[in-house]
This record gives structure tokens, C-alpha cells and sequence, in this order.
């Protein structure tokens, strides 16, 4: 499977009609392996900008904690204050680091900017067959 550089990549350069999974590898030296399944597609509001950000929750792993088995061992050792690994765990992700907290804004900006050129793009078209029209 050929690599693409995931900052140069559509969502519909991806997810064509009927495709309705994504593999996707991230840090292929840690292997974080994410799988993106689209389920229950309908048609949007038109007063919604899209795209838009629902929901989400934990806060992702720090940088190269070695894939999902170096990543477990630091929650474990995060979560047990007897944990013989704790301090070690706590040093290395810092004070700042908890699994639970989920930081929403930067989705949502990076969505919204997404939406905003969508709409852009879409309003200089819709002018665009206007003024053809009206030729």
C-alpha cells in the first residue's frame, strides 16, 4: 500500500461512494494503527456548516510512549499511586499530562476553518453561476 502524506490528503480523495472504511497508520515507528469506519450517511442542514466537530474524549498519548502496549503500561503506572513505574511515568509525561482530559478547541477551530473555506469556495461558485445566468 503506497504511503501519502496525510496533510496532502481529501477526505474525498479517500472515501469514494460505497467505501465506507479508512485505514489509517500513524508514527510508523510506535505503529499507531486507526481504522475510520463512516456509518449512518445522510444528507446535511443546510443552515450547518460542515464539516463540524460532535464529540470526543481522552486525551491521546504522548509522543513515542511506544505504541498501544508502552502507551497501556503508562496509564497503568499513571493510575496506581504504588505503581513502582509511577514516578518515572509521571517525570516523563510531566504535570500537565491526564489521559481524562480531552482538549475540544483545537478540533473545533481546525474544523471550522475546514468549514469556512467549504463555504467560501461554495459561495464564490454560487455568484459564479449567478452572474452566468444572468448573462
Amino acid at each position: 500500500m503506497p504511503r501519502t502524506d496525510a496533510g496532502r490528503v481529501r477526505l474525498r480523495d479517500v472515501l469514494r461512494p460505497r467505501k465506507t472504511v479508512i485505514d489509517y497508520t500513524y508514527d510508523f515507528g510506535d505503529c499507531w494503527e486507526h481504522r475510520l469506519t463512516v456509518t449512518n450517511v445522510r444528507a446535511g442542514e443546510p443552515s450547518i456548516s460542515y464539516p463540524r466537530y460532535i464529540g470526543g474524549e481522552q486525551n491521546g498519548p504522548p509522543e513515542d510512549c511506544g505504541g498501544i502496549p508502552g502507551f497501556s503500561g503508562l496509564l497503568q503506572a499513571l493510575a496506581d499511586p504504588k505503581h513502582p513505574d509511577r514516578a518515572d511515568a509521571k517525570e516523563w509525561v510531566g504535570d500537565d499530562y491526564d489521559p481524562n482530559t480531552f482538549d475540544e478547541l483545537p478540533i473545533k477551530y481546525a474544523l471550522s476553518r475546514i468549514a469556512n473555506r467549504r463555504n467560501a469556495a461554495r459561495s464564490r461558485l454560487a455568484k459564479k453561476q449567478t452572474l452566468g445566468s444572468a448573462a
